[in-house]
């Protein structure tokens, strides 16, 4: 912060014979002064909420605007180029309420944008001449562990430059592990009941709570988190597309039980941010376990978030082997329907699955009516001689 101090003048004339005017002359000096930020040293930090979730809601401004280099004691400056890049330090602090906390500098702007971070410990009784660095960083997130609940924890940022000058501001937080989510094992997995399935997740916080999963023709998987889809009647493929942020993400899928899986398929074809898809062949009324983890069995490494899609391809084979056709589609109002063997039974759903119609019969011809149902798109299921069969329709 700058302030500009103005100054009233009094100018006096006088003559060597005596004083002639003594009226003053309003005038205005300027004069800078130089404020630097109310938490240029350690002993003035900026107190940080903790935030009970990775989500940072609350955050705290900084900026190092006027920041001047800190007088400390040179074991503090042990971080690579501390003693010549520190030139415009500023202090944070924040009592753990955990073990593991994530620091994370975000909003970044100005002409450095390059920061640096130092976390020293602090322990209960603050003393700013005795601590030494626990972690130096120069990413924007820090995950700090090992730390001990009530002790406090000292900040340092600085720009990660010997420049001087810097009109860089920034936000702060400090971030806690979240609970476990609910499908954190095998166990309760997310039951996906509808295919198509759309939903973003956070694995954030998964354990690897039974240790690695290692299944025959699998690659390796981290106990990450889990869903389970179940075959449907007439099988079809089951197609699924997870997206990560920011993490390595692999998915793998398996029939058998918890702790006792055989593979059926597998996907981790990139590093960070790589979107992993695979489709199997599903089998009617299997179950099938989804993994969705760090993929390796030796190495325990957190996940993210993701988006996670699982849809079907819908298939009919088995009821055109005996004969059935079904026309027209797109369709108006009337959906018609053939085969060589009486068809049993029609059902229609919406897109969401929810069940629309449920028509029992015992002919070898069939009508579908869509009188009065909105336009978009529905699912047909039929039966016939015990095989089903799902195809999709356009109704106009």
């Amino acid at each position: 912060m700058k302030r500009k101090t103005a100054l009233r003048v009094f100018v006096f004339f006088f003559l060597f014979t005596g004083l002639i005017n003594a009226n003053p002359i309003d005038t205005e000096v300027s004069a800078m002064i130089i404020a630097p930020p109310s938490n240029d040293d350690c002993a003035n930090a900026t107190v940080l909420t903790v935030n009970n979730d990775y989500l940072c809601n609350v955050s705290t401004t900084g900026t190092l605007v006027d920041a001047t280099a800190s007088s400390v004691a040179s074991s503090m400056n042990s971080c690579p180029n501390t003693d010549v890049k520190a030139n415009d330090d500023v202090w944070f602090k924040f009592v753990a309420t955990a073990t593991t906390h994530k620091i994370e500098l975000k909003n970044i702007v100005g002409n450095i944008t390059d920061l640096y971070m130092i976390a020293y410990d602090a322990g209960t009784t603050v003393d700013c001449s005795t601590m030494s660095p626990i972690n130096c960083s120069d990413s924007e997130t820090n995950n700090l562990s090992g730390l001990t609940v009530n002790n406090t924890y000292i900040i340092r940022v600085y720009s990660n430059s010997t420049a001087t000058g810097a009109t860089t501001t920034f936000d702060v937080c400090v971030g806690s592990m979240p609970a476990p989510p609910s499908n954190d094992d095998c166990a309760n997995a997310i039951v996906i009941s509808t295919l198509s399935h759309t939903a973003n997740y956070d694995a954030t916080s998964a354990t690897n709570n039974s240790g690695f999963i290692t299944a025959s023709g699998c690659i390796g998987m981290n106990d990450g988190v889990w869903f389970k889809v179940t075959g449907a009647d007439d099988g079809g493929l089951i197609n699924i597309t997870a997206q990560p942020t920011s993490w390595d993400l692999g998915v793998a899928v398996y029939t058998g039980s918890c702790g006792s899986f055989t593979c059926v398929e597998d996907s981790n074809t990139g590093p960070i941010n790589v979107v992993e898809s695979l489709s199997f062949t599903s089998v009617e009324d299997e179950v099938y376990y989804i993994n969705i983890a760090y993929p390796s069995g030796t190495t325990d490494q957190a996940e993210g978030s993701f988006n996670l899609t699982i849809d079907q391809t819908l298939s009919i084979d088995k009821i055109v082997a005996k004969g059935f056709t079904y026309y027209p589609n797109p369709v108006k109002n009337v959906l018609k329907m053939n085969a060589n063997e009486p068809i049993e039974q029609i059902i229609l759903y919406s897109i969401l699955g929810r069940e629309i119609k449920n028509i029992r019969q015992n002919n070898v011809n069939a009508e579908l009516n869509l009188y009065g149902l909105p336009s978009g798109t529905y699912f047909v299921k039929a039966l016939i001689g015990g095989a089903s069969g799902t195809f999709k329709i356009l109704k106009k």
